[in-house]
């Protein structure tokens, strides 16, 4: 019995020891996606990438789908300039680790868009997306909206203000319009103190602070994990 004693005291004064040592480090967060479409096998022969557009619509993630581009509200100090970019490159690559030579060469993608007919003040994302679609002879197109993307101060040891990435990503057919699969990230990078339980992603990541870009990386990557097809 006092064996038993002495090794539950021991292990209680470790796991404490633990939370004194980690309590200055931070974590990585938890992804949350969303998705409620019924899935089915589809076939990809040709899939392409709609760069991001910026800002949401709505109180569910579906609504920034199928509302006029110019309606999409944005908050300028909450969005880098540079965020539209960055999350098209990460959803590019993620869909070229999955369907290599048949994701539409992300250049010719952003070349085509330019190039489109756009009427912000009627057209959708969701539109947007099925017209570059077709102009691509895509099967499908992934497109996303950014509404957050807030660089951290402070540095990679020590952050006044952690970084904050908040996105969604959705599959279309091109086809026949329909949305196959929706997914969201929205999370401000958490210190260890803050939530224990998030151990494991701070040892994955150095125990530091992250980016907006690596958190914006990591986000979609989780993301990704639950990527149905």
């Amino acid at each position: 019995m006092k064996f038993r004693r002495r090794s539950a005291s021991a292990a209680a004064i470790l796991f404490l020891v633990c939370v004194g040592l980690l309590a200055d480090g931070h974590v990585l967060p938890v992804a949350y996606a969303q998705s409620k479409m019924s899935y089915s096998g589809i076939q990809v022969e040709r899939i392409g990438v709609t760069p991001f557009f910026k800002g949401r619509y709505g109180s569910t993630i579906g609504d920034t789908l199928t509302c006029p581009i110019c309606q999409l509200d944005l908050d300028p100090d909450g969005v880098s300039l540079i965020a539209d970019r960055v999350l098209t490159d990460y959803v590019h690559e993620a869909l070229r680790i999955r369907y290599g030579d048949k994701v539409i060469p992300l250049k010719k993608a952003q070349e085509a868009y330019e190039n489109l007919p756009k009427d912000e003040s009627k057209d959708t994302p969701l539109e947007i997306a099925l017209k570059l679609g077709k102009e691509l002879k895509a099967d499908f197109m992934a497109l996303g909206t950014v509404w957050k993307y807030r660089e951290g101060a402070g540095g990679a040891g020590a952050s006044d203000r952690p970084a904050a990435v908040a996105f969604a990503v959705f599959l279309v057919d091109v086809k026949t319009g329909k949305t196959l699969w929706k997914a969201d990230f929205s999370e401000t990078q958490k210190s260890l103190s803050e939530n224990i339980l998030e151990a494991k992603g701070f040892f994955k990541k150095g125990g530091r602070w992250l980016s907006a870009s690596e958190l914006a990386k990591y986000g979609v990557r989780e993301v990704f994990k639950r990527f149905p097809y």
